[in-house]
């Protein structure tokens, strides 16, 4: 469908005025009949008529030729062009236009004394005056999604001049489909999104990306994208990366390590890193320094070792003293729980000193505990003692090479998992030769599987991953860890694992090593080969006196902080991640916390069982600390940080471009691009010019007059 063209030297249109001349020649030229005295005048007559009805077509199709030659010689002069109903908004049709600004963090970016933001806004103004009147828009931004078109023009402009800040969360693929959402609610013929970003490589740069690109713009080919690209050429900016602790529950005399990286975008110098962490009164304190050379491209690692100090939520930053044109990315803020050293039971065989004398030295080394720098206090008894003790207050207990027990002790157990403890099973000849006895007593809510047989062979550990808690500490080694130099010569064969658990690390036969289980609010693992030298042969080298038995050793130190709860306790979040705290069990009866965030404080209550406080509000970067009765009440935290890639400011490839996206249908519009430009490519795509036809049309024409005109007047011979 075609509206009224417009015309290119439309006063050339005047020229069809011409058509008169062949008209006027027609009528003078035409030959008027001559008398003359001839016998058989009857025949004579009728010839003449019938001549004359001949001549009186052919000079009107001459006529109407000559006529047709001299308008389309008028009309393409006059250079028509026709604008198709779909055409991107050039005409004066109403459309349904989406404007929509990323104002993620990194458009705080500041050059020329402008953020990207405040470029985008001007750019977004720009694009609102070359809308037509009366169509309908809409702004969106990343803090959220919309869901109808702003009421009018003003409003659009009034939302725009509101963009004070990039704080949004939403990525760019949810900011562009929501666009889309509403831009398909309209019935405009003719759609239009906008986009303005600064064109980050960490949104363009992948193979998700470019498909996800490719299905949305085959599936809405209605609707034209353009890109206005906001952001800056060769970017500056000096960076923290995501900020990582090896533990976040800790003891008083733990030594904290805080990691992260300096990262160098375009720009090179010496960098000073700094480590606060606040005091009781909220005062920062200086804990350590890094000064860093750095050039540009550079990522450099940033460590930090300070000790845990008091009980209670230790909580600080890492910080670039240096500002840039990006503040947001310079500091990363952390929060570490402290309490009593961990508390754990060792259950062994008599002599019981010797039993557990391995496993105690790879859980707490002589030297650290001489030095009171431990993160446990051990206490060692026999399984004849095990049923008068009393196991409140304790974090896990370990039961080595434990035999048949009876029902009142595997109860005291269960108790103390089901309450948040963990529980160690290291099996070995105490079991019994047949596992008919011992499993008929076990406690089938514990134990995570049936025993069936003693194993013998020539076997080691063999883990497939390292993504389980227990093994996070191996990730750094994985490939170079030597498993096969400990063998593993006995183990206890075991039937079907249960629902609620997993096996963490097979043998290299595939049979279960170690498995764990999770048991109301506490943690069961089941190690299928013994942990003490026993009183036969060895079932193992795991804990061997040689430095190649390391693994091992840091195995058993890995699960004694995954029984006590230090390895999975998540206290350090990223912005619009769902913050849970466990809450302390002498806290349940509290139903109200005061919670104090970057943003200020407000009343929040936990949930409806009373054994987690959640958090949902975590858009903003900083420690967060929440807290129920004054300064002698209970008292929690944690912190949220900025994810590292999302200020990432390497700019996205355009080499190839044209190639991943179809420039025709993205294109890259940039500052000193004009927007007018911007419509003309649009409506060269949507408009043609009539003149060359018209052309065409015309020599037809002629030449067919000229064919004609020969036919008809030739004499014959």
């Amino acid at each position: 469908m075609f509206i009224v063209p417009t015309f290119i030297t439309p006063l050339l249109l005047a020229g069809g005025l011409l058509v008169a001349i062949p008209i006027v020649l027609h009528l003078a030229m035409r030959e008027r009949p001559r008398k003359l005295e001839f016998p058989a005048l009857r025949f004579l007559q009728i010839r003449k008529e019938s001549n004359r009805r001949r001549l009186k077509i052919r000079h009107l199709l001459l006529l109407l030729l000559r006529c047709l030659a001299v308008l389309l010689l008028a009309f393409a002069l006059a250079r028509p062009v026709f604008h198709s109903s779909s055409f991107f908004s050039a005409g004066s049709a109403p459309v349904a236009a989406a404007i929509a600004f990323d104002t993620r963090p990194r458009m705080n970016y500041l050059r020329e004394n402008k953020t990207r933001l405040q470029v985008a806004r001007d750019v977004g103004l720009e694009v609102i005056e070359q809308l037509p009147k009366g169509s309908q828009i809409v702004v969106l931004d990343s803090t959220g999604p919309r869901s109808q078109f702003d009421r009018d023009r003003g409003a659009s402009i009034d939302r725009i001049a509101q963009l004070a800040d990039a704080d949004g969360a939403a990525d760019l693929n949810t900011l562009v489909d929501n666009a889309i959402a509403l831009l398909e609610k309209s019935d405009q013929p003719r759609k239009e999104l906008y986009l303005l970003t600064d064109m980050g490589a960490v949104d363009w740069d992948s193979q998700a990306t470019e498909a996800t690109w490719k299905r949305r713009l085959e599936k809405y080919p209605d609707i034209h994208f353009s890109l206005l690209d906001v952001g800056v050429e060769n970017p500056t900016n000096a960076s923290l990366g995501n900020l990582r602790l090896d533990r976040t529950v800790v003891s008083e005399k733990d030594l904290i390590r805080i990691r992260t990286e300096l990262r160098c975008t375009g720009c090179s110098g010496r960098q000073l890193a700094e480590c606060f962490v606040f005091d009781r009164n909220g005062a920062a304190e200086k804990k350590g320094e890094k000064w860093i050379d750095c050039n540009a491209g550079d990522t450099l690692p940033v460590e930090f070792q300070i000790r845990a100090g008091d009980q209670g939520v230790l909580q600080g930053y890492v910080e670039l003293s240096k500002q840039d044109g990006l503040p947001i990315d310079n500091r990363r803020y952390f929060t570490i729980s402290i309490r009593d050293p961990y508390q754990i039971l060792i259950v062994a065989p008599e002599p019981v000193q010797q039993q557990s004398r391995t496993l105690s030295t790879a859980i707490a080394p002589p030297t650290l505990s001489q030095q009171g720098e431990t993160r446990y206090e051990l206490e060692s008894i026999s399984y004849a003692a095990l049923a008068n003790e009393n196991l409140d207050g304790l974090d896990a207990v370990w039961l080595l090479d434990p035999p048949p027990l009876s029902a009142e002790q595997w109860n005291h157990l269960l108790t103390l998992v089901d309450a948040g403890g963990g529980l160690a099973i290291a099996l070995g000849s105490n079991a019994g030769m047949t596992p008919e006895v011992f499993n008929a007593t076990a406690s089938p809510e514990i134990m995570p599987a049936k025993l069936l047989r003693q194993w013998r062979g020539d076997l080691y550990l063999a883990p497939q991953r390292l993504e389980h808690p227990l093994l996070q500490r191996f990730k750094a080694r994985e490939g170079s860890i030597p498993w096969r130099e400990n063998p593993v010569f006995k183990i206890w064969e075991v039937g079907p694992i249960s629902q609620e658990s997993r096996v963490v690390i097979p043998y290299d036969n595939g049979k279960p090593a170690l498995i764990a289980g999770d048991l109301g609010r506490g943690r069961v693992l089941l190690l299928t080969t013994s942990l003490s030298p026993g009183t036969g042969k060895l079932w193992n080298e795991l804990l061997a006196p040689r430095e190649m038995a390391w693994p091992g050793f840091v195995l058993v130190g890995m699960m004694a902080e995954y029984l006590v709860g230090s390895t999975g306790a998540q206290l350090n979040y990223r912005t619009g991640e769902l913050a849970s705290l466990p809450v302390y069990a002498e806290d349940r009866n509290i139903d109200s916390y005061l919670l104090q965030s970057p943003t200020g404080s407000r009343r929040i209550a936990p949930d409806d069982q009373g054994d987690q406080i959640l958090v949902t509000s975590t858009e903003f970067s900083g420690n967060y600390r929440i807290g129920a009765g004054g300064n002698e009440g209970t008292e929690y935290g944690f912190s949220v940080n900025l994810p590292a890639e999302q200020t990432d400011l390497t700019r996205a490839d355009r080499i190839d471009w044209a190639q991943r996206y179809s420039e025709d249908r993205l294109p890259i519009h940039t500052l000193t691009d004009s927007l007018n430009r911007l419509r003309e490519d649009a409506e060269a795509k949507t408009k043609w010019e009539a003149a060359p036809w018209l052309l065409l049309a015309l020599s037809i024409v002629v030449a067919t007059e000229g064919l004609l005109a020969t036919f008809f007047y030739q004499r014959p011979k």
